[in-house]
């Protein structure tokens, strides 16, 4: 290999900036699981399954570095430090970027990453004057860094079949080389290094307690390899086990003056330990037995010794352990986030005991407060890690339902309940064999501030409970089977339900409920309807559903999306947007922002369209960004429209994208209604724009009937469908709407002429 591209991409660079945003982005991410560490004078930089991060000792500070600021992947796997105090970072695709502290620049090498080869993670570096050797799933690439070049690469080691590299040393100008197959060597100045038969092999027939080495060094000249069963020592000829740690999973090697220093991995947890020489024992340091480790340094101060940990970050070991990691997410799923009223984000991370808990950010605070993490280890009510989605409740609380351990309600930061089917109000089995295990999807508010929980698959058929008010329940059963996952109030309180995760996608169409029966065609079962493909639905998978600003209700499935336009009247009022850009895409997540433009997460990016979705506005991928975005599969969307923020979560971290911030009206003024005259009936509600937060519309009529009255659906919006609170379409003549905002403190009104026909 021959070839490279390397470009400048400055610190904050934005990506091609679209009309509905401001083109900043910013990636959260889990930086606890460390695969390598280099040490500077007075740092530590810690290569990350979530990026880079910096941490100075002397001063306790933390820089985190994400694809959003220059690296062109976040799964890094390998870091090392060059003579001018250059940071380069390896990943597992391929990439490999050179980062300057003192001036804020990157650079990136795409050679091996843009290359045909199908395995082609960046495994170790080694530095040697103006040659940076790379060492990958293939083999070793040659960089010379004065001219930004690959010089040579070596594929081919010796041995039968390519090898991954897992480190490399020089010793007395010969390459030795650590791989998944045994160790290699060859002369560092062979005139042709590309030859298999420049280099020399040695396996298990040759002395090495196990094929697969991890870590090779230099100790009182000899060198040593670390293997999957042991620590082998060359005697000139062969390798010679180490009795002393047969056996052991050796993870890296680090030679001192005094001592050759330990690490390997046991199950669980690892231990540190001294070696001195052939002759001499070897001395356990430390241990753990909670979770593994993967490299050890002994810089910047020479008198702790730091590991790279799986779970906790960075370890410093003194006469005790003390663990150092960026403030961060609890790991980079993000199955599911809301924002609450307070602008703070909360997230939850899966199912299939991938599960981490969940998360809270608040974008206000310190970064080093901004991350709040809940998990079964730190709080033991929850049961499991397995919180799948999160929804926001009344009075500011936020609602996180479990697969398979009910559900919580947290409050200003605190887990004020953990409800399942013990507890008061209880909620039923999701399985006839083990009625401990209860699946509980979303939850969603209505206008009278109760609360609506779906328990997917109540062995008892009660599918959805209503938390009342006065704290009391009301079970509601379902006709149908119940696989249910998401509820969605809309501003007739008709509650729609989605069946459809990811993970797991049954068929059994978009069913809603009005226990007023003010939903056509649903008095027959007490309240409930659906719409299936026998309807003309696209499809049966129902996956994310949202409430626009017309009062629509948007219906996301596996094939596409469709609305529902007059949600009083599902069967005949339904409108299935332009196929383009949406046929056969997997709607994964529906948002709306502050002027009703739709952000629409699917499994190739995000699609940003206009308010009836006949254009286009935006669209948002890995490669479109710039690596901007960190995953085109888009599971949840939610907007901090005061901050003007708008979140994607993806199963590889959490992206932001700044928008313009635009919020309801802070007071009441002039009533803006349309249309007007309103001519019913009509496919399309009375809008009423110019609204506060909490208001109350009241429809009356001339001679001073209270003809219906109403919750705003929000977004400084109400609607009116034309209909008064017995459900019956209204007489002609005109009509007063008054708004009553805040507790009825501001009000105001306008006048609507009604044409009935």
């Amino acid at each position: 290999m021959r070839w490279v591209w390397v470009c400048a991409v400055p610190v904050m660079a934005a990506a091609q900036q679209n009309p509905v945003d401001l083109g900043r982005w910013k990636n959260f991410t889990d930086m606890k699981v460390v695969r390598n560490v280099a040490a500077a004078s007075d740092s530590l930089w810690a290569a990350t399954s979530g990026g880079l991060f910096l941490y100075a000792p002397s001063s306790n500070r933390f820089v985190k570095y994400t694809n959003s600021d220059g690296l062109s992947s976040n799964d890094l796997t390998a870091v090392s430090i060059d003579g001018d105090g250059n940071v380069w970072t390896g990943s597992s695709n391929g990439y490999i970027n050179s980062f300057d502290p003192r001036t804020g620049a990157w650079l990136e090498v795409r050679g091996i990453a843009e290359s045909g080869r199908v395995q082609k993670a960046i495994r170790v570096f080694f530095i040697r004057g103006d040659s940076l050797f790379v060492g990958t799933d293939f083999g070793i690439s040659v960089l010379q860094l004065s001219r930004m070049e690959f010089r040579d690469t070596y594929a081919n080691l010796g041995f039968t079949t390519q090898a991954g590299v897992n480190d490399i040393k020089i010793h007395n100008n010969r390459l030795w080389v650590a791989t998944d197959l045994g160790v290699s060597s060859a002369p560092l100045h062979a005139p042709n290094l590309s030859a298999p038969t420049s280099w020399t092999t040695y396996t298990t027939a040759g002395g090495l307690p196990a094929p697969v080495c991890n870590a090779v060094a230099v100790f009182r000249d000899t060198v040593l390899v670390g293997t999957l069963a042991g620590l082998a020592a060359f005697d000139g000829s062969k390798f010679v086990p180490v009795a002393a740690v047969a056996g052991k999973a050796i993870a890296d090697l680090l030679p001192r003056s005094q001592d050759l220093v330990l690490l390997w991995n046991e199950n669980p947890g690892f231990k540190i330990a001294s070696y001195a020489g052939l002759t001499s024992p070897v001395t356990v340091l430390t241990a753990r037995t909670d979770f593994s480790a993967t490299s050890i340094i002994d810089q910047p101060t020479k008198t702790d010794l730091w590991v790279g940990t799986t779970t906790n970050g960075l370890g410093r070991w003194s006469s005790s352990w003390d663990f150092k990691a960026p403030n961060c997410p609890e790991s980079n799923l993000f199955s599911s986030v809301v924002v609450d009223d307070r602008g703070i984000l909360w997230g939850a991370s899966g199912i299939s005991n991938r599960g981490r808990g969940f998360y809270r950010f608040d974008p206000g605070a310190s970064t080093e407060a901004q991350w709040k993490n809940y998990t079964v280890e730190t709080s033991p009510s929850m049961k499991s890690n397995d919180y799948y989605k999160v929804s926001p409740g009344a009075s500011g609380s936020i609602w996180v339902s479990s697969w398979g351990y009910g559900v919580v309600e947290v409050v200003a930061d605190t887990i004020r309940r953990h409800l399942d089917q013990a507890t008061v109000p209880a909620f039923a089995g999701s399985v006839p064999q083990d009625p401990n295990y209860v699946v509980i999807g979303g939850v969603s508010i209505d206008s009278k501030s109760e609360t609506w929980v779906v328990n997917r698959t109540a062995v008892n058929g009660n599918h959805v409970a209503q938390l009342k008010s006065d704290n009391s329940v009301l079970y509601r059963n379902s006709p149908s089977d119940g696989k249910f996952t998401n509820v969605l109030v809309d501003g007739n309180d008709t509650k729609w339900f989605a069946n459809a995760e990811p993970s797991d996608k049954p068929s059994g169409g978009l069913w809603y409920f009005n226990e007023n029966l003010t939903v056509s065609g649903t008095a027959v079962l007490g309240g409930w309807g659906s719409l299936s493909e026998s309807d003309g639905m696209l499809n049966n998978t129902i996956l994310s559903l949202a409430l626009d600003r017309d009062g629509y209700v948007w219906v996301g499935t596996d094939v596409g999306m469709e609305v529902i336009i007059v949600p009083t009247n599902p069967k005949n009022g339904r409108l299935r947007p332009a196929p383009f850009p949406f046929r056969g895409q997997v709607i994964q997540a529906i948002a709306v922002d502050a002027v009703n433009n739709k952000w629409v997460g699917t499994k190739e990016g995000v699609i940003v369209v206009n308010q009836d979705a006949t254009q286009v506005l935006a669209q948002y991928t890995v490669l479109s960004t710039n690596g901007k975005l960190v995953d085109n599969d888009v599971r949840s969307i939610a907007f901090d429209h005061g901050r003007g923020i708008v979140y994607f979560g993806t199963e590889k971290g959490l992206s932001s994208l700044e928008v313009a911030p635009i919020q309801t009206e802070q007071s009441l003024s002039t009533l803006e209604l349309g249309p007007n005259p309103f001519i019913l009936p009509s496919a399309k509600p009375l809008t009423i724009k110019n609204l506060a937060a909490q208001t109350t519309i009241k429809v009356i009529s001339t001679d001073g009937k209270l003809v219906s009255e109403f919750a705003a659906q929000g977004g400084g919006r109400a609607f009116w469908d034309g209909h008064d609170k017995n459900g019956q379409i209204v007489p002609s003549g005109i009509y007063f709407i008054v708004a009553f905002a805040e507790n009825g403190n501001q009000t105001t009104a306008a006048k609507v002429a009604v044409i009935r026909r």
